[in-house]
């Protein structure tokens, strides 16, 4: 291999779609020092005259392939071709704004950050935010505008979306390329930032860096892919490949993070998973996390964010911390998947400051998601949800405070997560509240608890107890 050039490889690839390719293209030529850039394309047997117009351009690398050999793969073909010091995976339905590069360059050359990726008006997860813009013309303005706004800004995520992903290429030397199984395009970028945060690499949003995704253009656009059960094929091989659904335990809980008191310093995360609500604390405050986590794998990935991770069931745990030691103790969707919920609450609790908070998040199985179903004598288990069948203990909006007692704690507030039901359940429900009345049963809130998916509760310790 020669030597790398200090420049970034930028690793675009095609399949049809050409009217697509060229306001990439040009987007790029416009906002982009071209002498600090090399492209390669790798094109995926177009047959629309994208190859001669890629034939086209002198200052392009190109593969052609005589078929579609999918994103994975392609990718990689491209990357065999690349010289610089950071590799630049860009799908070619996008268009570049105005120092859309520099930003994630800057964030990339910091300690331990080894992948980047922007924000957009079209992308899954934490990437995407809210755009003012109608149409092409006008999206120049809004990313000016923005990014001025979020200058400097970064938020550090378990997850970046393929479309526009920048990698140092000794991330790559360490963790390989993209894993060609998962063919034409899905999970292979969730893959790959996974086998990133096992390395110790950080994965970082660039606040400041806005980049337009029209989206899904290549499935839209070729109808000999079949985008639905390419998700679903591709979801089965990533969880085959982990040997556990891993989109369950990265996910952050924003609802979560707005409970807990901004003052926290030391904050207990049971049942932490693979540490993603912890890392949005992270951005928002400066605190200390400490988890316990039964599944060994996504503990080991919130150990790289985390003070410690305790690899163990939390009702066999003998805590080490010191008493008083923690601000907030966070139970997400934790309880009802213990023995004795009360009991955890009464152990951890000690290690609780005066007037120190706790969170949970608990599914109400008075919803008519479970309701419904048990009126009709049915109570059938499923792999998620309110009838998850790892499930031990149930709660309604009106017994979740029997895990609090008075004596000990103080309610501070009790938010609900609405799923609405259909309206001939909300219909059903209101004629059973005025049958109920006739026979002297207060049932007013049933239809009201009916469309509550998740209770969300904050709690202080009294200062008094012990």
């Amino acid at each position: 291999m020669g030597i790398r050039l200090k420049k970034t490889s930028i690793i675009i690839l095609t399949y049809n779609q050409l009217p697509l390719t060229i306001k990439c293209m040009n987007s790029i030529q416009k906002h982009t020092a071209m002498e600090e850039i090399e492209m390669i394309v790798v094109d995926n047997g177009s047959t629309d005259g994208t190859v001669e117009y890629l034939e086209g351009l002198p200052f392009i690398k190109t593969h052609f392939n005589p078929s579609n050999v999918g994103f994975a793969k392609g990718c990689n073909q491209g990357l065999k071709l690349a010289t610089g010091e950071y590799i630049l995976f860009l799908n070619n339905d996008v268009i570049v704004t105005e120092n859309w590069l520099d930003p994630m360059i800057e964030l990339l050359n910091k300690k331990k950050v080894g992948m980047v990726g922007p924000v957009s008006n079209y992308v899954s997860g934490l990437q995407q935010i809210s755009v003012d813009y109608q149409d092409i013309e006008q999206i120049d303005n809004f990313a000016s505008r923005y990014c001025e706004q979020q200058r400097g800004k970064s938020r550090r995520v378990l997850r970046l979306v393929g479309f526009c992903l920048l990698i140092k290429q000794e991330v790559l030397d360490t963790i390989g390329s993209f894993d060609e199984r998962f063919v034409y395009g899905s999970f292979e970028d969730d893959d790959l930032c996974l086998r990133a945060i096992q390395e110790g690499y950080q994965l970082h949003i660039a606040l400041d860096s806005f980049i337009h995704h029209h989206g899904h253009a290549t499935f839209s656009g070729n109808q000999d892919i079949d985008i639905h059960y390419l998700y679903h094929e591709n979801r089965r091989r990533f969880i085959d490949k982990w040997q556990i659904d891993l989109t369950y335990f990265t996910h952050p809980r924003p609802e979560i993070v707005d409970l807990v008191p901004i003052g926290s310093r030391k904050i207990l995360d049971v049942g932490c998973g693979a540490g993603a609500t912890g890392l949005e604390l992270l951005n928002r405050q400066s605190c200390q996390l400490y988890g316990i986590e039964l599944n060994a794998l996504v503990s080991s990935i919130a150990k790289e964010h985390y003070e410690t991770v305790d690899h163990t069931d939390v009702e066999a745990l003998e805590p080490s911390y010191p008493l008083g030691y923690f601000d907030t103790i966070i139970f997400a969707d934790v309880l009802e998947h213990l023995k004795n919920p009360w009991k955890v609450i009464q152990n951890l609790s000690k290690y609780l400051t005066p007037n120190g908070s706790i969170i949970c998040s608990i599914p109400n199985i008075a919803h008519a998601e479970a309701l419904i179903p048990l009126l009709q004598g049915s109570w059938h288990y499923a792999d998620a949800g309110i009838l998850d069948r790892t499930h031990l203990r149930f709660f309604t909006p009106q017994t979740v405070h029997t895990l609090f007692p008075s004596t000990q704690f103080e309610i501070i507030e009790q938010r609900y997560q609405h799923i609405a039901v259909e309206t001939n359940v909300e219909l059903f429900l209101n004629e059973v509240i005025h049958l109920a009345e006739n026979f002297g049963f207060n049932m007013d809130q049933l239809a009201n608890y009916s469309k509550v998916y998740q209770i969300l509760i904050h709690v202080t310790k009294n200062e008094t107890s012990e």
